[in-house]
């Protein structure tokens, strides 16, 4: 069997006589799922209010391998990923298939959003000016959507189901990957936000959706509040100021690992607008200087050299500590290996001496 198409979803559609906006064709390996357990999934990841399948397609071997599946209402396709998940452990993947219809000469897809055109390929396409604007900047956005669709690094899942399941992310690390990997991602915020909702599932998907109901507009730094608000702590600026504060380099811990604590803490206090970026190598500095160990040597050599203007950046700093953490680590393990050496020189003489006087003895 073929692959599953827009245009003969939407046939699937008409045949079975359901509306194209509130259906959606899954496409994939079902092998080992009932029909229960396919809806189950997909209420899970995506929030879909009961859902139903209206049919199944079976392959040459009598499996099935897509269904068509309606909603009670119609959904918000910018939050539902084209790809989901089915399984984390064996990556086993379904495909999303939006009903497209495609005429000589008319096209009407939901994902454009645009009126249907009544024209069969004579020209008159009964489209005003104004919309046809509107649906070439929507086919040039979707074009720009499927540019910036390549390869890059898919963030880790993060559900908001505690304890968290295997596989998954915890709250913290994953919005510390989400706000990076924002920034890094050349690409538009309609790509971002769709990148950033395809991570999301369960629980965590209901609260990007409702951010989106209230407000149509919203952006990603909204969707992104909205989960800080319910998975976030409470903790304001002065909260934060007040850990950073008392933030100390623990006994045996490296200096570098306490350079990681302060600086992921300083960049919180940043996202509350506590401080500004240009003011963090500053202040990790300052609370490193204060809140390592007096007895750590690396600390020590850093307190001797004085303050730094500018100050290091989070990689000078960072790249500084770790040679000189190598430096003591070798000097160390020199200096044992010249103790064993030693202990095993006395060990030798002191037995060469008691040979002699069993010798002795013996002669006698």
């Amino acid at each position: 069997m073929e692959t599953l198409t827009g245009d003969s979803t939407y046939t699937w559609c008409q045949k079975k006589e359901t509306s194209p906006r509130r259906c959606m064709g899954v496409w994939g390996d079902f092998e080992g799922y009932s029909e229960e357990e396919v809806l189950s999934r997909i209420n899970t990841l995506y929030g879909v209010t009961r859902p139903k399948i209206v049919d199944k397609l079976r392959g040459d071997v009598g499996g099935m391998v897509a269904v068509l599946i309606e909603m009670e209402k119609e959904p918000d396709t910018s939050l539902i990923p084209p790809m989901m998940m089915a399984d984390e452990e064996t990556g086993k993947k379904w495909s999303i298939v939006w009903p497209v219809r495609k005429e000589e000469g008319v096209m009407d897809t939901r994902v454009l959003g645009v009126p249907v055109a009544s024209g069969k390929g004579n020209g008159d396409t009964n489209l005003t000016g104004g919309q046809f604007e509107t649906i070439l900047d929507r086919v040039v956005s979707q074009l720009e959507r499927w540019h910036y669709e390549g390869s890059y690094r898919r963030l880790r899942i993060f559900s908001g189901i505690v304890p968290v399941p295997t596989g998954e992310e915890t709250y913290e690390d994953w919005m510390e990957a989400a706000v990076q990997q924002a920034e890094e991602w050349q690409c538009p915020d309609q790509i971002k936000h769709q990148r950033v909702v395809e991570s999301l599932r369960g629980p965590a998907v209901g609260i990007v959706q409702a951010a989106r109901r209230s407000n149509p507009n919203a952006t990603l730094e909204t969707y992104l509040d909205a989960l800080d608000y319910t998975y976030g702590t409470l903790e304001d600026v002065v909260d934060l100021n007040s850990r950073l504060y008392h933030t100390f380099q623990e006994s045996g811990e490296k200096l570098s690992s306490y350079v990681i604590r302060v600086d992921k803490l300083l960049y919180k206090i940043v996202d509350k607008g506590g401080i500004s970026k240009e003011e963090v190598d500053k202040s990790r500095m300052k609370q490193l200087l204060r809140g390592a160990l007096t007895t750590d040597s690396v600390a020590q050599k850093l307190r001797c050299s004085g303050a730094k203007e500018p100050p290091p950046t989070f990689n000078e700093l960072l790249e500084e500590v770790k040679q000189e953490e190598a430096l003591i680590e070798m000097r160390e393990r020199t200096i044992k290996k010249v103790k064993v050496v030693q202990s095993t020189t006395e060990t030798n003489l002191l037995e060469d001496k008691i040979l002699k006087l069993i010798e002795e003895q013996n002669k006698k």
